[in-house]
């Protein structure tokens, strides 16, 4: 199973030139090997056994004594580790001065140690290391920097061979953990295909970003979904948002021809509408989930069979499985159709045919990613003073509680104040402004504007504007009115009533709630 860290990595490396198979599963089995299977960003000084345990790798570290070694072991297990690295680190590898050997500690997938490190990779990437070393074990950060890695210590007479690449990045040959690197080669060798390769170069040429450039609106990408067959193309069946009975349908629908009949029986296959990673294929509904690199969801149901894995990366166009009409009571519970559900990175239902009919000018998802600017660490000029003034108008600050100024200079505290509004949001925490933080940055600037400047909002009592902030559909909005509804005296009430059924033994409130994992929301029994 492909996790994202590794399809982050993959793309990376690609796009970086390591682009021959053996070449690339070799890197990826290196890396996987020096940080545990992506899980490792930064070191941990838990070395549980004793000071050889160290000194065995470190030589450096002995140079005042065992004693003092197993001291500062000890102190690094109970929390203080800054003794220990000083040891291990200190006066060497560019650390000069008291505690740069703790500040220059391994960092990232491929452990960057000490400050002439840290200066030499920041360099090359346009990154701050030495003034803002954290930067390393960021994952986006730590992806980059074990390109780098790579290509600038590896001999390319080994960058083939799992002993040779493993001798030149360990120091020692054979290296530690041998056969796990070559276990770890072997499975990549497994996995990178052709089409895996053709995927990496797809999403390289469309700036990495863009999952399908040549469709520009739903009815093309329905198309690429359902392609024509003897001159019959799919037809929309079924609206995001038309009501069906109690509910919205939270989709779109589509297929060949109406009713039970001609090719919507022959089980036609449905094709990917983006590149990325499969994050679910199964379920009662049939269903496949592929999570685009923008964070959206695009959730297709009903599917007959299906072609594709739990954790598989796929190309925009490849085949994911048949048309269908599975549902929990068998194979032909509903007409046969492909249900199209899309969500956002934050998990809300968004329509399908918006998302793909939006102009170019006012879109922050997939198709627009080429046209959206994307701000990081490093940029400058009217776009980044914006942001900067943006997050502040929305109460986030810096690392020390300041709010971000306004000067257009994206530094590391810029950096923090967008990580900060990122972890709120459920984003992804890279601190690179894309279009999933975007659209977030919209969102919450519509809601602080309704909650503060709606006049209606402000005379309606808590009750009604909590209904009303439901009805939106703006999480930011209806965050704000449960906020405003908590401090009143019927929002206190309501939390007291809840805290004294919740300490009733043997109730459970959550038992209420039925799992709505893959259910679509909803389809009409004749489609």
């Amino acid at each position: 199973m492909t996790t994202e860290r590794e399809v982050r990595l993959l793309r990376d490396a690609h796009a970086a030139g390591i682009a021959r198979p053996r070449e690339l599963a070799n890197f990826m089995a290196q890396v996987g090997h020096e940080s545990d299977g992506l899980e490792r960003l930064e070191e941990g000084f838990r070395y549980t056994r004793n000071a050889e345990q160290i000194s065995d790798n470190v030589r450096s570290a002995l140079r005042e004594g065992r004693d003092a070694l197993e001291a500062a072991r000890i102190e690094a297990l109970a929390g203080r580790p800054e003794p220990l690295a000083e040891l291990m680190y200190g006066g060497r590898m560019g650390n000069t001065e008291p505690g740069d050997g703790y500040l220059y500690r391994g960092r990232g997938y491929m452990q960057l140690t000490g400050k002439n490190q840290y200066a030499a990779a920041g360099e090359a990437l346009g990154l701050d290391l030495v003034g803002n070393p954290d930067l390393a074990a960021n994952p986006e950060h730590a992806s980059r920097i074990a390109t780098w890695y790579w290509q600038q210590n590896v001999p390319r007479a080994a960058r083939e061979n799992a002993r040779a690449a493993g001798a030149a990045i360990n120091g020692t040959d054979p290296p530690n953990g041998l056969d796990d690197r070559e276990q770890r080669f072997e499975r990549w060798e497994r996995e990178i295909t052709p089409e895996s390769i053709r995927m990496l170069a797809a999403m390289r040429d469309a700036g990495n970003d863009v999952e399908v450039s040549s469709v520009s609106s739903f009815e093309q990408t329905m198309r690429a979904m359902l392609p024509p067959q003897a001159g019959i193309a799919p037809h929309v069946t079924g609206h995001y948002g038309e009501h069906r009975g109690a509910h919205a349908h939270g989709g779109t629908d589509f297929n060949y021809v109406g009713g039970q009949a001609g090719i919507n029986l022959a089980h036609p296959v449905v094709h990917s509408p983006v590149a990325g990673l499969v994050t679910f294929s199964g379920g009662a509904f049939g269903t496949v989930k592929i999570r685009d690199t923008q964070g959206y969801s695009h959730e297709l149901l009903h599917l007959d069979a299906r072609r594709v894995e739990t954790g598989q990366m796929i190309a925009a166009g490849d085949p994911i499985g048949t048309m269908g009409g599975r549902g929990p009571e068998g194979a032909n519970q509903y007409a046969r159709h492909v249900h199209y559900q899309l969500r956002d990175p934050q998990g809300a239902l968004v329509s399908p045919e918006t998302f793909w009919d939006r102009e170019p000018s006012v879109q922050h998802g997939a198709r627009a990613s080429a046209q959206v600017e994307l701000l990081r660490e490093g940029h400058q000029g009217a776009g980044v003073a914006e942001l900067q003034a943006t997050l502040s108008g929305l109460g986030y600050h810096d690392a020390r509680d300041a709010p971000p100024r306004a000067d257009g200079m994206f530094g590391p505290r810029t950096s923090e104040a967008v990580r900060a509004f990122q972890q709120s949001q459920g984003l992804e925490v890279d601190g690179v402004v894309g279009p999933a933080t975007r659209d977030a940055l919209d969102r919450a600037q519509r809601g602080q504007r309704t909650s503060v400047r709606d006049p209606a909002a402000l005379k309606a009592s808590p009750i009604e504007g909590l209904l009303a902030a439901a009805r939106s559909g703006d999480p930011a909005t209806l965050q704000t009115a449960m906020d405003a509804f908590a401090e009143t005296r019927f929002g206190q009430a309501f939390a007291q009533t809840q805290a004294q059924a919740a300490a009733v033994p043997g109730q459970d409130a959550h038992a209420q709630h039925g799992a709505q994992v893959e259910t679509p929301a909803q389809c009409g029994p004749d489609r």
